[in-house]
């Protein structure tokens, strides 16, 4: 290479490396942070203000839509807390679109086999979470929404949760039933007869369970699975059913693939911008660093939530104790995972910052339950692969199988769950598999626009 070329490369790296360096300085900049006496602040606003109550924080979130709290003469939009008995309640955001049915428009006519969308979250999270998907899944004439927080969560009855064990397939259905039960029980206050069930991460686990409980009934009509945990086969897995596949060597020695702690550090700012591996552009210097310093934090960190697992401990009981430094404590995790939010809209991003602080700060219940069904590293103890593909099969039940690019859950076992049903149903499309671009774990939050189009596909809908 000349000495002229040499200068040229140089140059162009050196303006590269600039550039990176400029974007990632701007984004640093328009990041929130929380100081300690914003926090206390919020501390101070979230336990004696009514502006800052469960139903003012959920109001002021979901007053982005274009249809609440006032209809917009097409869809109108209600809470509803429907009782399930022994003084339960399962709290729902209900949207219905009603907008005449064109009979012209062959594809509009299909949302009539589609009517009722029952919308379930995660774990430790609740409906509110899907508000930047509300309006395009209910653009569609006839489609009814009904997005509910699991019992336990959110702003649904937090009945204590009981003792149960998690040593046996029978332990494992007995924590499961405590969250479908009450799904059951609200399906039928509710008069919902059929419909299409959308579960995200431990709310696709808990479908998934619902689906495999009430099979004969055939509630379900299509099964949609967003980024679900508990499939993956491990060495923690109890399963030792005839419908079980054997278990290889290589499965039995997997360690904790899963990182759940990831979770917490996801960007969403790099990841919708496909930056998420910002390591890949640091000098070898920076790599040794932080290598050494993610092996300190690994440990320590790996250490407490082993501790915490194996002891039925939840990380909300930590944060409902830290008084003023509760606000400041949220905010390591929803400056990381609304970072695109507020670069958008800020106000908005308060938004979810209040909303989560009073979702985290509600009474421990539903959230005991993971120690029990997932064993540490967020691997399932009865894992969902062992159960679902022969069922799923002989039921005809289609299934839609989705992950984010960057996402932190084990989507090969995704792929391989498609794969086995299709096998054994001999159908190459009952079951159907999809990755969403520049999307982490929150894939419908972090790329709304493809998300629904994945969503739209399967049901055999199209936005008008």
């Amino acid at each position: 290479m000349s000495t002229t070329s040499q200068t040229e490369t140089t140059h162009s790296t050196s303006s590269v490396t600039k550039e990176h360096d400029s974007k990632v300085a701007r984004q640093r900049a328009d990041r929130p942070t929380y100081a300690w006496g914003r926090s206390f602040k919020d501390w101070f606003r979230h336990a004696w203000l009514n502006e800052y109550s469960d139903e003012q924080v959920e109001k002021n979130l979901l007053s982005a839509l274009p249809f609440y709290p006032e209809s917009d003469g097409k869809r109108r939009a209600l809470i509803i807390n429907t009782d399930i008995g022994d003084g339960k309640f399962i709290h729902e955001f209900f949207i219905e679109n009603i907008e005449p049915e064109d009979p012209n428009n062959k594809k509009l006519a299909k949302s009539i086999e589609t009517r009722d969308v029952v919308l379930v979250h995660g774990y430790a999270a609740s409906l509110g979470l899907f508000v930047e998907n509300f309006d395009a899944l209910s653009s569609i004439p006839g489609i009814r929404i009904h997005a509910i927080d699991l019992l336990g969560f959110g702003f649904s009855a937090r009945p204590t949760y009981p003792s149960f064990s998690s040593e046996t397939k029978q332990d494992i259905y007995e924590n499961e039933n405590w969250f479908i039960d009450s799904i059951e029980e609200w399906r039928k206050q509710r008069g919902i007869n059929k419909f299409v069930l959308m579960g995200h991460s431990f709310g696709g686990y808990l479908s998934c369970a619902y689906a495999l409980k009430y099979k004969k009934q055939n509630f379900v009509e299509k099964l949609v699975l967003i980024s679900p945990v508990g499939l993956t086969r491990s060495r923690y897995s109890i399963s030792k059913s005839d419908l079980a596949p054997a278990i290889t060597k290589q499965e039995k020695n997997r360690q904790e693939q899963l990182d759940i702690v990831k979770v917490e550090l996801d960007d969403q700012e790099k990841i919708v911008n496909g930056e998420s591996d910002v390591t890949a552009k640091l000098s070898e210097k920076d790599l040794e660093i932080e290598a050494h310093l993610n092996e300190l934090l690994s440990k320590k960190r790996g250490r407490l939530l082993n501790y915490m697992w194996a002891n039925n401990l939840s990380i909300f009981s930590l944060v409902r104790n830290m008084g003023p430094a509760r606000s400041k404590m949220i905010s390591g995790w929803t400056t990381n995972r609304f970072a695109s939010i507020h670069r958008k809209d800020p106000q908005q991003f308060q938004y979810f910052h209040d909303y989560m602080y009073r979702t985290f700060n509600g009474k421990g219940s539903g959230e005991y339950a993971l120690t029990r069904i997932l064993a540490f590293g967020a691997l399932p103890r009865f894992p969902l692969l062992d159960r679902c593909p022969q069922v799923f099969s002989q039921m005809n039940l289609p299934t839609l199988w989705m992950f984010g690019d960057d996402d932190w859950m084990d989507e090969k076992s995704g792929l391989e769950m498609a794969n086995e049903i299709n096998k054994l149903a001999n159908k190459k499309d009952l079951a159907e598999y999809a990755i969403t671009p520049r999307a982490g774990h929150h894939l419908y939050l972090d790329n709304p626009t493809s998300f629904t189009s994945d969503i739209f596909n399967f049901l055999g809908l199209s936005k008008p």
